[in-house]
């Protein structure tokens, strides 16, 4: 497996978390107002494939499962996740045992037809309908527990990915998720865990891994954002104009291009030997650009 399809699958593994964490959180809610269905524990766990915690225990398996270079975090994430689709597979029996059995179960209960070998197999049914509801209960609060657990290991997870390129995008574009399981103060802690700068570091990244993808726009407009939260960064301002030039450039705005690669290309950025290629990158468009500018005029 390649570090580029490893980190893919380190991305999908905390985003399949973030879908467990409020698909199982949405059903916490529906329980509570007496409104929660087969169906949508369905959503959240079933045995052929189609739910969130069924493809989040896949994932683990293929990544963390037999293999020595998984880190005892990951193998410890692993196990929850197996404990928590062990218990919620218990649930999601219980949940059907009520919605499906119970309402026929009231409907005998009523004949008059019922004979006494029928009223005792009543009698078993209404037993088992009460611990269904007790096992439910207790399970409920059992995966509550082990989920709260598991948004703890989630963080642990994304300080360990930390040097994962498409991490810092990830964090940005679902910020709103983050939120909503460790609160913002505890997503702002989360970011300076990782990040020296916080979350100045995390525009920064987020815009080098868009600019990797050559999503110019979106990665000029991080940079800008970057270059205001931090005057002294020399690499977001070079990057700036780096971005602006090809944004430019792209959208046949060719003057304004060569003016933003020259600019780039005058800045002081010796000794930024990271920068070296994309240096290069520029000094190679320069030629286009002379001869567009050229060809317009």
């Amino acid at each position: 497996m390649t570090n580029l399809n490893i980190e893919k699958k380190q991305i999908d593994l905390i985003n399949e978390s973030i879908s467990l964490y409020k698909t199982c959180s949405h059903c916490m809610d529906l329980h509570r107002r007496g409104a929660l269905t087969f169906s949508e524990v369905e959503q959240f766990v079933d045995d052929r494939g189609k739910s969130c915690l069924y493809r989040l225990k896949q994932m683990c398996h293929e990544l963390f499962r037999n293999t020595a270079e998984a880190a005892y975090k990951e193998k410890f994430f692993d196990i929850t996740v197996g404990y928590i689709f062990h218990e919620a597979m218990k649930l999601r029996e219980c949940i059907y045992q009520l919605e499906y059995y119970k309402p026929q179960y009231n409907m005998l209960i009523s004949a008059p037809e019922l004979t006494p070998a029928e009223k005792k197999v009543i009698r078993e049914f209404d037993a088992l309908i009460l611990k269904a509801q007790k096992r439910l209960n207790e399970g409920l609060k059992e995966v509550r527990t082990l989920l709260k657990d598991l948004t703890a290991q989630v963080r642990d997870l994304v300080k360990i990915y930390r040097d994962n390129y498409l991490l810092p995008r990830f964090l940005l574009e679902n910020e709103r998720s983050f939120v909503a399981m460790y609160g913002k103060k505890g997503y702002q802690d989360l970011l300076d865990d990782i990040y020296d700068q916080g979350r100045s570091t995390l525009i920064f990244r987020a815009a080098v891994s868009y600019l990797r993808s050559e999503y110019y726009q979106v990665a000029r407009s991080l940079f800008q954002k970057a270059t205001k939260l931090d005057r002294g960064n020399v690499a977001a301002r070079f990057f700036f104009l780096y971005t602006s030039a090809f944004n430019c450039y792209f959208r046949n705005r060719f003057s304004m291009a060569k003016i933003f690669a020259e600019e780039a290309l005058a800045m002081p950025i010796d000794g930024h030997t990271e920068m070296d290629t994309w240096v290069q990158s520029l000094r190679n468009l320069l030629p286009d650009l002379a001869k567009e500018t050229g060809r317009a005029g």
